[in-house]
């Protein structure tokens, strides 16, 4: 066990010096890091495999890199390489602690990453994710961009089969697509929280990029889809890529959400490919349906075993594994 502190007795005073001492050492064992409670400012690249970080106490992880912001070239660095905390390795565990972006929101920042997991068989528990736009990037990401020659961003040293990823009891805060990327990814009882932006402006909870083929994209088991006072015209997702997968199932949804629930951002082809899915009791099922888009299911969740909502049980999501158990 490695501990990280402003205590003599810890062996590092920051998160990167102990990740980089592990990296250097690495033995294929699980190695934990623990860290003091504190505020850690710092950007902390992960590339290793079998890592357990743990807060102890209050912790938070804050950085405030900006895709808008200048390289020593003058050119803008991209949404890629924003990341607060960027990991790239395989079962790895993250609990109790904050990540933060805090470079704010606005046509001059842009994008800002909070964590970038680009990640297998990874569990979040108990974690607090901040930012504005794209506070959470669960990789991998798209084959190309849309706008620009390449991604940049923090380089990729692995790619993995399969991006399978936990978010256990957590809570994301954003103001659009904070949630996005391609992975299968599934929040169990987590707090989704949209925060104010300017007027005017739209929100959206998820943008996936789920890959075409892939069986499971984002799964949203029994969260809580909350706000700050004042915000509205909230969309529970839009494509990133044209295959997009989420589903909502038994989750609490505030009123902030707009009632036709999904966007095709601006491209009505996508209503085509997208795989767009609600599932909650009959009452409320029966109430939102009425509005919801026509090429989105919204329906109720019933006990039988053949309902479709139970084929979202983590078992069956992440079935070939047993990482989400760590």
């Amino acid at each position: 066990m490695i501990l990280v502190g402003a205590s003599s007795f810890c062996h590092f005073r920051t998160i990167q010096g102990a990740v980089d001492f592990l990296e250097q050492t690495a033995s294929g064992e699980q190695e934990t890091i623990c860290i003091l409670p504190g505020i850690y400012e710092e950007q902390v690249i992960i590339y290793r495999s079998n890592l357990k970080m743990v807060g102890i106490g209050a912790v938070e992880l804050t950085m405030n890199r900006y895709a808008k912001e200048l390289d020593e070239d003058g050119n803008e660095i991209g949404t890629f390489a924003t990341p607060t905390l960027f990991l790239g390795g395989e079962r790895l565990v993250v609990e109790n602690m904050t990540i933060s972006n805090t470079a704010g929101m606005g046509e001059h920042i842009g994008q800002a990453v909070a964590v970038y997991a680009h990640c297998d068989q990874t569990v979040f528990r108990n974690c607090v994710f901040k930012g504005h736009q794209d506070t959470l990037f669960t990789g991998p990401l798209p084959p190309k961009p849309k706008e620009r020659a390449q991604f940049g961003g923090v380089p990729i040293r692995e790619q993995h089969d399969h991006y399978r990823q936990l978010y256990q009891n957590c809570y994301i805060e954003g103001t659009v697509d904070f949630i996005f990327g391609g992975a299968t990814a599934y929040f169990d009882g987590c707090n989704i929280h949209s925060l104010l932006q300017a007027p005017g402006k739209r929100g959206y909870l998820t943008a996936a990029s789920t890959p075409i083929g892939q069986q499971y994209g984002y799964v949203f088991r029994g969260c809580f889809i909350t706000a700050d006072p004042g915000v509205s015209e909230v969309f529970l997702g839009r494509p990133w890529r044209e295959y997009a997968q989420t589903v909502f199932v038994n989750c609490q949804l505030g009123e902030h959400i707009h009632p036709s629930g999904w966007d095709h951002w601006d491209n009505p082809a996508n209503e085509q490919t997208v795989d767009y899915r609600e599932y909650g009791p009959a009452e409320m099922m029966a109430a939102i349906s009425k509005s919801r888009v026509a090429w989105a299911r919204c329906e109720a969740l019933e006990e039988a075993a053949d309902n479709p909502a139970a084929g979202y049980a983590l078992e069956q999501v992440f079935a070939g594994t047993d990482f989400w158990r760590n």
